[in-house]
Formats: C-alpha cells, structure tokens, sequence
C-alpha cells in the first residue's frame, strides 16, 4: 500500500496530496469518527473537476478504497466506513460557475460552504433555501450527499427540490451530469434525487444547480407553548389552514426548557414575506394560540436570529466524539405522542423537533442515557407508529452494537443493485450507508 501517496503525488499538484501525519489535527479528528480498520494512507485535494476524475480512475484502477468528503463537518454521519485508503476531499472545488441574476439559478462547485453561498447571493438580494447543520463548515455537496435540511421543509421541501442539475465523477473516474438550469423530464434514474442522500456511495458531486429565491422582505417567529393536546390542535389547525410559514417545528419539553420557555410542549412558526403578510399571518396564528390556551412569545428582528442560532446551536451541543444525535422520522399526527415519549423515557433530559408539515425531526440523547437500549426501544417506539430512527452521530462503540439506520422497508434489494450498478466494486464508502 506504500506506493498510493507516490502515485497520487504524480498526478496532482505537489501540495494537493497530505499524509496522514502531516494533516491538520481538525481533520484528522474528523477522519478518525469516522473510520475504522486501516488508517487511509494519504488525503488528496484535487482542484478541478477533472483532477478528481484522474484521481478515482488511479483508485479504480488499482482497488482502492475511498472515503469522499468536502470539510468532513459531517462526515461521521451514518454508517462507520472500513479500511478507507484514501481520503478524497472537495474543498478546493468552490468555485461560482454561474449565477443567473435574473433566473434566479445558481451553478457552484461541490466544495462551497453554504455560509459563503449565502453570504454572495445576499449581495442580490437572494439566498440558497437550505438551512443544513454545521453552515459555517458545511459544503453544499457534502449537504446533497446528506439530503440535510431543517425546518425550512416546511415551505421549501427537501434538497431534492432546489435542485435542478447536477454533476459528478462516477467511481470509475468518469465524469457524468444530469438536469441543467430548467427542469426537464429524462429516461432512467433520476441521477439528482439518487445522489441526494447517498452518502457517497455512489458517485462523487462536483457541481450543482439550484434554484434561488428572493430574500423575504420581512421575518416574525412565535413559539407557543402548552399542553400536549392544545399544541397538536393548534398544529393540525395550521396545516390545514391558508396560513403559509417557512417553518413549523413541535419542540419536545426538553427543548423548551433550555429555551427557558417553560416545561411543557412547544410549537415554533416563522413567517417570511412583505410585511403586511407576515403581520396578517402572525395575528391569525396568534388568535388561534389564545383560543387553545397556549402562551405565545414573538421574536422580531436580532431575538429572532437569536432564537434560531439557539435552537440550533442547542442540536448540535456537546463533544462531537461522544454526542448522540438522530434522525427521527413519524407520521405527522403522531408527533406529538413521539416527543412525549422522548420526554418521558429520558426523564426530560432528551430533546427533539419534529417537522411538523412532515413529520422528520432530530433528537439529541443524553451521553449517559445512549445505550443500545435505550435508542433499540426509542427505534422501536417510532417504528410501531410507522416512523424510523437514524442513528446520525454517536460514539463509535454504540454504532457497533447496533444496526446505524434500522432499515426495515422492502427496497433493500433495489438499493444493493444501484450500488452494484455504480460502483461494483464497492470503493466509495465501504459500509457508510445500508448496502
């Protein structure tokens, strides 16, 4: 194995190939979560599209195995990969190919972190509706590759449906593309939802097309909080209203207690728009919350932003080596059951959100509380009322005592053949994903 660094040194630039003890110890540490079995020998940094090409081609060539990543601030995510060779990052791939000012598209290479994409279109008053965990690190192929995106569901759907063309490196070096800049029916996969979710176990992203919208003139968020049985009325009463929030998250007890916002269940609605809409929206909902009981509190403005870094922030507390976090996924009118069992399993010391509009959500266990029994019994919990637990970020002993994605649905043999189909000899993330 000694000659893979030699080898990818002649086809890259010469400080676009790192050694494992010459990398920086923040990757390195973000490499080692993720990872088991051998140590990768070397971590490439092509960048160019079709660097990378050149890249994969010497590693199915030769039966190496990869691991892709962009910044890797998710790459511990799922599955843990085994006896990795090499490690392929995107990162230098963060060039702007195009932005459409007037479509209101943009073409980006795979590597650009989501804050920077932000931070850019802001100066057309446009933004990319993603609002995935980790934006300041977070590369935008890396959060295709995770299908990550958060409360924003609500109004803008999933990652799937801001994309409209998308680029990659197949894992035998061959670069392939689908869609472009309008939306366009084609025979065979549907190559932008396949590689959305896929882990990196299909293909490696280079570049990507997305649909923008305009930054909303005005912004006003209320959480509510009371009862269990109030908040799931003034839930189902909302989604089925003409009211139109970006988002709408039932927050568990445990969530609202560390927003100081009492101890009882929580429901957060946020409205964007022109300024009369979002007035007229917010007293209607708020008329509603006075009719159930529920205590409403407003954020406007700089508490409004203050709220949301917190909600997040709060996901994504504790030591990244040993936080417990998951994927949950539930009926919507179930929700609320769900999160009262959280809240009641963990003693109130577990958190969670749910996605009102389609029932996906995260919870966060406490480290002493994460044992294979407790998350089998929360799985099992969820999966009684036609839901699903994923096991996102844990310690790498518990991932080992459990199945990571306790998939029980019928398409496991159609996954195998798709990954047998794009990379049959199964160099891209060995054992990330469920095949």
């Amino acid at each position: 194995m000694g000659g893979i660094t030699a080898e990818l040194e002649t086809l890259l630039n010469a400080d676009s190939v790192c050694t494992w003890d010459t990398l920086d110890d923040t990757s390195r540490q973000r490499i080692q979560r993720s990872i088991e079995g051998n140590t990768p020998q070397c971590i490439v940094y092509p960048d160019t599209p079709e660097a990378l090409g050149t890249v994969i081609a010497a590693c199915h060539r030769n039966g190496w195995r990869v691991l892709p990543m962009g910044n890797a601030s998710k790459l511990h995510w799922g599955g843990i990969v085994e006896n990795a060779d090499v490690v392929v990052s995107t990162k230098r791939l963060d060039r702007i190919v195009e932005h459409a000012v007037g479509d209101l598209t943009l073409t980006v290479e795979a590597g650009a972190t989501l804050n920077h994409l932000n931070t850019l279109l802001a100066r057309s008053n446009q933004f990319l509706a993603i609002d995935a965990a980790y934006p300041e690190d977070a590369t935008i192929g890396g959060i295709v590759a995770t299908g990550d995106m958060g409360s924003w569901r609500q109004r803008y759907n999933s990652i799937r449906d801001r994309l409209l063309g998308i680029s990659f490196v197949r894992s035998d070096g061959e670069m392939a593309k689908a869609g472009g800049r309008v939306v366009k029916n084609v025979a065979g996969y549907d190559l932008m939802k396949l590689l959305t979710g896929s882990y990196g176990t299909l293909a490696i992203v280079t570049q990507l097309t997305f649909r923008l919208y305009p930054i909303p003139d005005d912004s006003e968020t209320i959480v509510f909080v009371g009862n269990a049985d109030s908040i799931d009325k003034a839930t189902r009463t909302l989604l089925t209203s003409s009211l139109v929030p970006t988002a709408c998250d039932l927050l568990s007890p445990g969530f609202i207690r560390h927003l100081e916002l009492g101890n009882e269940f929580g429901l957060c609605v946020r409205f964007q728009s022109v300024p009369e809409s979002v007035r007229q929206q917010i007293d209607r909902v708020r008329e509603l919350g006075e009719t159930l009981g529920l205590t409403a509190t407003p954020y406007r403005d700089s508490d409004e932003i203050n709220l949301w870094d917190r909600s997040r922030i709060l996901m994504e507390a504790d030591d990244p080596e040993t936080r417990i976090l998951g994927k949950i996924g539930i009926r919507p009118t179930s929700a609320v059951v769900a999160l009262q069992h959280l809240d009641d399993r963990s003693n109130g010391r577990s958190i969670g959100i749910v996605h009102a509009g389609c029932g996906l959500g995260r919870v966060r266990i406490p480290r002493d509380m994460a044992t294979s029994t407790y998350v089998l019994q929360l799985r099992q919990h969820l999966q009684t009322q036609a839901g699903f637990l994923t096991l996102l970020e844990a310690p790498q002993s518990l991932k080992r005592q459990i199945d990571v994605w306790g998939y029980v649905g019928n398409a496991q043999t159609a996954m195998q053949q798709i990954k047998t189909k794009f990379d049959p000899q199964n160099l891209l993330s060995p054992k990330r994903f469920i095949v």
